[in-house]
């Protein structure tokens, strides 16, 4: 069994600790939990906790690790799943996890986004998975610029640049529960749902007006 594998087991010392953290900042929301605390409510010595964890800034980071391992690795399975010759289905398919991934996992999105408690893109043993999801985004979207689907001199950076911030404001909304407000009509639908339909929409105008419009305009993707 992996690192990663037992972490998400929960049930080692290694994951309780970490989930219990997650608990922990649920309750408390910006304040990081301490080592006291976290060795408390798991029921172990604090000295035995150390033993893993020289303090608390390192438990919440196996807890954003555990995270981002299991985004990038769903990720790239939700690509692989999509037509190869259709990028911006599967960009589409990228957007749709991390949804999924916020709405099951909402301590861990808080973690991740609340740079009070941590600052994952300033440390090294996380950032390197931030950016693996930036370069799956820049090259879905490479994908689709030399397929036609977008303007040959497209700002790729800029456009994942835009979708990330997209999707993120979508996690923080389902994970806040104000989902629903903006679309009181649809109640039947959950937040994730209600998401995806928002992603969906924003992903193909962004492909429309990137396309030129030639003669009748057959170059517009549908929906």
């Amino acid at each position: 069994m992996s690192k990663h594998q037992i972490i998400a087991d929960g049930t080692s010392l290694h994951g309780r600790s970490i989930r219990a953290a997650l608990d922990l900042l649920e309750e408390s929301q910006s304040r990081r939990p301490t080592m006291a605390e976290i060795a408390e409510l798991v029921g172990v010595p604090a000295k035995d906790l150390h033993r893993i964890f020289p303090d608390d800034r390192s438990v919440l980071v196996a807890a954003a690790e555990q995270a981002l391992v299991w985004l990038i690795d769903s990720s790239v399975k939700a690509v692989v799943q999509v037509d190869p010759d259709d990028s911006v289905a599967q960009f589409i398919a990228l957007g749709e996890t991390y949804i999924d991934w916020a709405s099951a996992n909402p301590s861990q999105f808080r973690l991740l986004q609340d740079e009070r408690v941590l600052n994952a893109k300033a440390t090294p043993q996380l950032s390197r998975y931030i950016d693996s999801m930036v370069d799956l985004m820049i090259r879905t979207l490479e994908r689709a610029r030399d397929a036609g689907r977008l303007k040959p001199d497209e700002n790729i950076p800029l456009m994942a640049l835009s979708s990330h911030a997209f999707v993120i404001g979508l996690g923080r909304m389902i994970v806040e529960g104000r989902l629903h407000d903006t679309l009181p009509d649809v109640p039947c639908f959950s937040a994730a749902r209600i998401a995806k339909l928002a992603l969906r929409d924003f992903v193909h105008r962004a492909a429309r007006g990137s396309v030129p419009v030639r003669g009748s305009g057959n170059q517009n993707i549908p929906a």
